[in-house]
């Protein structure tokens, strides 16, 4: 396949050096393309993915509502704690975002 591109390249050169003319460069190119071989067409099917029962929405929701509630229990816990509205704050964050990607990585997995 390499050669058969070289070759097409070279007849390319030739023509844009003003070597061939247009009748010739299509003729030699028809030549070479008629020389290929046909690809074969035979596909292997791939194996069909298993069937999951399907949790809905529902349960989608549901872990949001959960993500949040434990949100709010980190926040009221580290102000209750620690009088500190920037590190309740950035703790409640990070605990949220750890639990939207641990979520988000189980609902790409359905």
């Amino acid at each position: 396949m390499t050669a058969m591109l070289n070759e097409l390249r070279a007849l390319d050169a030739r023509y844009k050096q003003g070597e061939l003319s247009a009748i010739e460069y299509a003729a030699e190119r028809a030549a070479l393309l008629y020389e290929v071989e046909e690809a074969q067409t035979d596909f292997v099917e791939p194996a069909p993915r298993p069937v999951r029962a399907k949790t809905g929405s529902t349960a989608f929701g549901f872990s949001i509502v959960i993500c949040l509630l434990v949100m709010g229990l980190c926040l009221s816990l580290t102000l209750l704690f620690l009088p500190n509205i920037n590190l309740a704050l950035t703790l409640g964050v990070t605990i949220l975002a750890a639990l939207c990607v641990a979520l988000l990585q189980e609902k790409e997995e359905e």
